[in-house]
């Protein structure tokens, strides 16, 4: 609570003052020589409530200054004014992300690590309008864009891969990608970005990434790709072996398109690799705060009008005398 002018509160040291000088000037009465004539009368409820009449205009009058000083209290209000990037999320779901090269303890399929960690990532992303597309032999939208961070969410934990060798399964990057570009070019938003993510090559070539990349650096749609998981292959001698991807597609969208390339292993590098995006891709924000103040003056002022009526009443009336 603030005073919209608190400058009357010093009307306060004169009220009390004038307080103290009346209590002082009745001692002195008193005691200087009738005393001794009221020493032996017996106490009556008028004697016990002389104080009443003055205390009560004391009181008023406190109230009185409180309420011309204007006592308000404030109502802030605050719009946000953001410039969001959207955001479309591709991720393959073909049957290889089944196997568990990310996840060191064998248990959890590469989908299930990537579904975690998209889930986190998107969870940051307050401001931004998000969208999911899928993809394995041919993409498909699993969310559009949108700011309910929710739908994104539950659609991430309902994310499943296809059956391995089926009409579906493949890696269709060129088609996937070509495809979240047509999904971004309607948008408005400052900065569209499509966030790449497969644990394989290409192997469908219905749309050529050359082409889709073409698209995005043509409508200015920064791709970031991340080339995910490991590839474990039994050697000759009956060991395991980790066969390296071809990454130079990926390298090349994410070159053309202005994005950047990430190679993730493991669930540890892939955490960072969001993060790095996370940073890269800022939204601005700008807080607009509007305050207003409600005046409470009136809560003191019905108050000091009902205290004042009161004290007139009582000294007019009973303790007339004895307030004097």
């Amino acid at each position: 609570m603030i005073f919209a002018q608190p400058e009357l509160l010093w009307l306060l040291l004169p009220l009390f003052a004038l307080a103290f000088w009346r209590a002082r000037r009745r001692r002195a009465s008193v005691g200087g020589g009738s005393a001794w004539l009221l020493a032996d009368l017996p106490r009556s409820w008028r004697t016990r409530f002389a104080w009443l009449p003055g205390g009560l205009a004391l009181l008023t009058g406190v109230l009185l200054v409180l309420a011309a000083a204007r006592p308000q209290q404030g109502r802030q209000e605050v719009i946000l004014l953001t410039e969001g990037v959207d955001i479309q999320l591709v991720i393959d779901i073909s049957s290889s992300m089944l196997d568990t090269g990310m996840d060191d303890s064998g248990q959890r399929t590469n989908l299930d690590i990537v579904r975690e960690v998209v889930a986190d990532f998107a969870a940051s992303r307050e401001n931004d309008r998000l969208g999911l597309v899928s993809f394995a032999g041919f993409p498909r939208t699993e969310c559009p864009l949108t700011l309910d961070q929710g739908a994104i969410l539950d659609t991430l934990v309902g994310l499943r891969s296809v059956r391995k060798n089926s009409a579906e399964d493949g890696t269709a990057i060129g088609s996937a990608l070509g495809y979240a570009a047509r999904k971004l070019m309607t948008s408005e938003a400052k900065s569209r970005v499509v966030v790449l993510l497969t644990d394989g090559q290409e192997n469908r070539w219905d749309v050529l990434p050359e082409d889709a990349a073409a698209l995005c650096a043509d409508e200015d749609i920064r791709v970031y790709t991340i080339a995910a998981g490991r590839v474990m292959r039994r050697n000759r001698s009956g060991g395991i072996d980790e066969v390296e991807l071809d990454t130079s597609l990926l390298q090349t969208i994410a070159s053309v398109t202005g994005g950047r390339y990430f190679r993730a292993r493991d669930r540890n590098v892939l955490e960072q690799v969001y993060e790095v995006i996370d940073e890269l891709e800022t939204s601005e924000r700008e807080d607009i705060r509007y305050t207003e103040f409600i005046d409470l003056y009136q809560w003191l002022l019905i108050p000091a009008l009902a205290l004042l009526a009161l004290e007139l009443l009582l000294a007019r009336g009973p303790l007339l005398e004895l307030s004097a």
